[in-house]
């Protein structure tokens, strides 16, 4: 059972006080871990803080009960958000409790009006910032690496499939070397046949200095008495709106690149990147200099002018520009979903490693859903069968990867985990849930971990749900999942013996388990059960 827990914090303030009740001591299982009385919290406004005990900190996914005692009852805050309380009197006092988990890794503040209190919350699992910018990379790379082989048909010199001993990453770096080369020379075969615009520019000048004066001159003369009329002078414009763009676009492509340099390591990759910055520097400058500027404002915007849409050269840039667009150059302000949602972009990733494995164990070629073929992120990241990342097999059959596929009537009730991958036709369902979570309760550590962290119980629970309520659609029901595990992120540590625990064993005996997945970690687990599961006859 769980204990009610200790008096670890209390802040007092004009109005309340507030306390915060919990565990003092919980297991640790990342390799960098606080220490005691690593606790690390600041009064905010009026309010003096009180730390009764030597505790381990606030952790993201420990239950706290959070207790407020005020003369009257009063809005309490969490990050400027309110919290619902019931308040209950008690003689002259008014209380409220609450138990809640913070979910979140950083800084929360609980206030009352302007006075509360500020408090660091870490993470138990592992070094939370790190595996977290780990698989923000890894996400990149692997939509990098996959939208190139989507592209690459389309490109010359690159209609064949690359060879198993080059990774994504290489061959998102080939496929950009081709596009560059293409793209270099319709800039500069643009730049030069596109036409110089006639603009009319307003300007004041003094009567005698114009040649001709004409009778409507004379009469605004006689009107104002001003000797300096309005005229217009017609100039030719050789920094025209599509030039413009141009060069925002040459821009743009220098910054993204030497944002994805500053990310790698590997010193041949950064020799290749280096030559194609270098390209881009030397062309942006022989182009600035033939109109006099020395660089442009603004995100590249593609132009909708009746010349943008009927240039041949130009309709050939704005190509380039779309395919750098969809996934080439993947928007990180698009994935980076945020510290706090952790959880969905565990899931991405794990969907991303998902794609890749079955990619690499079939030996097939990874195809796109007509209808977001335009979009390759989309595939990825979108829910719902038609969403489907799909893999041609060698023998010509297909394997689609879901994310987040709903199964609807069923006898009982709808059911949707988060990867599905489905040999279409030919065989049984694999599914796969990734949860970014261990069990917390000491009970369940005890019986069920023997020494390891493991995955909640409820997501076992819930494979075992999905193995059985996931059935065909005619009677007798036939059920359709040959195995349903949970992928989640147990430390490096812990990898070499998880073939010994029981949630490892029972996927073999009752097709229900759980396995590691971990950025930077070994995938041999997932890759071994992806490759059984190809091979089912």
């Amino acid at each position: 059972m769980r204990r009610s827990g200790d008096l670890l914090l209390r802040v007092t303030m004009q109005d309340a006080v507030i306390a915060l009740i919990g565990p003092s001591t919980v297991p640790l299982y990342g390799d960098e871990v606080p220490g005691i009385n690593h606790v690390e919290a600041f009064p905010i406004g009026r309010a003096v803080l009180e730390i009764p005990r030597e505790h381990m900190g606030f952790f993201d996914d420990v239950q706290y009960t959070i207790q407020v005692s005020a003369l009257v009852p009063l809005e309490v805050t969490q990050n400027h958000r309110p919290v619902n309380l019931t308040w209950v009197q008690h003689g002259m006092v008014y209380m409220a409790t609450m138990t809640m988990q913070f979910r979140q890794v950083g800084w929360t503040e609980l206030r009352v009006g302007d006075a509360g209190i500020r408090i660091k919350i870490d993470s138990r699992k592992m070094d939370y910032d790190t595996d977290y910018r780990a698989m923000i990379w890894d996400l990149e790379n692997q939509v990098r690496g996959l939208t190139a082989k989507l592209v690459s048909a389309v490109l010359q010199g690159m209609e064949e499939s690359p060879d198993g001993s080059m990774d994504l990453w290489s061959y998102w770096l080939s496929v950009l070397e081709v596009i560059w080369e293409q793209l270099m020379r319709d800039v500069t075969h643009a730049w030069t046949t596109l036409p110089m615009q006639l603009s009319a520019e307003e300007r004041r000048i003094y009567l005698d200095r114009r040649k001709k004066v004409g009778r409507r001159d004379i009469w605004a003369y006689a009107r104002s008495n001003d000797p300096r009329i309005v005229t217009q002078v017609r100039i030719w414009e050789s920094l025209t709106a599509e030039r413009v763009y141009l060069l925002q676009l040459l821009q743009w492509i220098r910054r993204r690149l030497e944002r994805v340099r500053n990310q790698v390591s590997e010193l041949e990759q950064h020799r290749r990147l280096n030559i194609i910055l270098h390209d881009v520097g030397v062309l942006v400058a022989r182009l600035s200099a033939t109109v006099g500027v020395e660089r442009v404002a603004g995100e590249p915007r593609i132009p909708s002018s009746p010349l943008a849409q009927s240039h041949p050269a130009l309709r050939r840039v704005v190509r380039w520009h779309r395919l750098l667009q969809n996934g080439l150059f993947p928007d990180g302000d698009r994935y980076f979903v945020g510290i706090k949602d952790i959880n969905l972009l565990y899931e991405y990733w794990c969907y991303l490693m998902i794609v890749r494995l079955v990619v690499e164990e079939s030996g097939g070629t990874l195809m796109v859903h007509p209808r977001i073929s335009r979009d390759p992120m989309d595939i990825l990241l979108s829910s719902g069968a038609a969403q489907a990342a799909q893999v041609e097999l060698p023998t010509g059959e297909c394997v689609s990867i879901l994310y987040e596929r709903r199964f609807s009537g069923l006898p009982t009730v709808a059911q949707q985990p988060d990867h599905v991958v489905e040999l279409k036709g030919l065989g049984p369902l694999l599914i796969f849930d990734a949860k970014y979570r261990f069990e917390m309760d000491d009970d369940y550590i005890k019986h069920y971990g023997k020494g390891a962290p493991i995955p909640p119980i409820d997501t076992i629970n819930g494979m075992h749900q999905y193995h059985d309520a996931i059935v065909g659609i005619k009677v007798p029901y036939e059920r359709l999942v040959d195995r349903a595990i949970v992928l989640f992120p147990l430390p490096r540590r812990f990898f070499p013996n998880w073939h010994q625990h029981r949630f490892y064993q029972s996927i073999e005996s009752v097709g229900v388990g759980a396995l590691p997945l971990l950025p930077g970690g070994d995938d041999t687990y997932v890759r071994n059960q992806i490759h059984r599961y190809l091979n089912l006859k």
